[in-house]
């Protein structure tokens, strides 16, 4: 799987979930077969909003499986 495939799946996954989110996505962290795929928060572009913490929606994506999951975030 390469990266724009990754990619895809992240963005699939939020679309599905309806978690709003801005294009286009960047690579974090890898872990084993899990590469981490990091959204804007559009909030964040709000100049009506403060604060946005955390500022990003993450994902993991598993190379092997396919299985995507949001990221634990504090």
């Amino acid at each position: 799987m390469n990266k724009t495939d990754m990619l895809e799946l992240a963005e699939q996954y939020l679309i599905n979930r309806k978690i709003d989110f801005v294009r286009p996505g960047k690579f974090g962290c890898v872990e084993g077969n899990r590469q981490e795929v990091i959204f804007l928060d559009p909030l964040v572009l709000d100049p009506r909003v403060a604060v946005v913490d955390p500022g990003d929606i993450r994902v993991w994506v598993n190379a092997k499986t396919k299985e995507v999951t949001l990221a634990d975030q504090m």
